[in-house]
């Protein structure tokens, strides 16, 4: 949409009717729909992850203050607001509204990190914290960490052979659970998966029963493997 299109257009919604959406509002889908419209990526999925106005500049009232859909999570299947400073935030189903992303780039950040590391091996964990209180971690255990791909629901460390990911996977009311991978170049290298990161991480931690990268079970301990280039998880060209 064009910024003379989305101001003609641009509206709130009060009780169920449409107003006249405030400046901050209109500056904010203006800016958002000519940096980010049209953009469209798979992560995890088939499903991508899109982002754009979709010919609507219609914005509400959000538990956080003024927002407006401007992504669908191709991987969670849901909408996504874009509040005026810029952060995401969603609360699909019964689970609470709150902040995903700093911004639009630090999500394209994480995204992309999370493309170049998923074929490489890994072990994955579930971590469970409190509500919105992030994981305890001793960095020093870790490599460097990732500030361009780190946000509320998103922790990355990684340098040339290892990368340790942290996400917030789902936060029903009386928890939060983080899925937690470790990549490394080799398979070897992903042995060390398990006691760095039961070493790093001071809320409880377990393996996890399934890979969603791969999307197959996997035993305690199992190391990921997925072959190069493949295009679906079962390793079918």
């Amino acid at each position: 949409m064009t910024e003379a299109r989305i101001r003609s257009a641009a509206a709130m919604t009060v009780d169920g009717r449409d107003e006249p959406a405030p400046e901050e509002l209109v500056t904010a889908m203006v800016r958002f729909e000519e940096r980010y419209g049209g953009l469209c990526y798979p992560v995890m999925g088939s499903n991508g992850m899109e982002y754009g106005l979709d010919g609507v500049a219609t914005g509400h009232h959000s538990p956080l203050g003024p927002a407006f859909p401007g992504i669908l999570d191709g991987d969670q299947t849901w909408g996504i607001d874009v509040l005026t400073d810029g952060r995401t935030a969603m609360g699909p189903g019964r689970w609470p509204y709150r902040i995903i992303d700093r911004s639009v780039d630090q999500r394209l950040e994480k995204h992309a990190l999370l493309v170049a590391m998923r074929s490489w091996p890994h072990r994955t964990f579930a971590c469970f914290t409190p509500p919105e209180v992030l994981p305890v971690v001793d960095e020093e255990r870790l490599p460097p960490p990732v500030p361009e791909a780190t946000g509320p629901a998103d922790l990355w460390w990684a340098d040339d052979s290892t990368a340790i990911e942290a996400t917030l996977s789902g936060w029903p009311p009386e928890q939060d659970r983080w899925t937690v991978r470790y990549f490394a170049r080799t398979p070897r290298q992903a042995a060390d998966a398990n006691p760095t990161v039961y070493a790093a991480i001071g809320h409880e931690t377990v393996p996890a029963h399934w890979c969603a990268l791969c999307s197959h079970d996997i035993a305690p301990g199992m190391t990921c493997t997925p072959a190069p280039n493949r295009k679906d998880r079962r390793g079918r060209p």
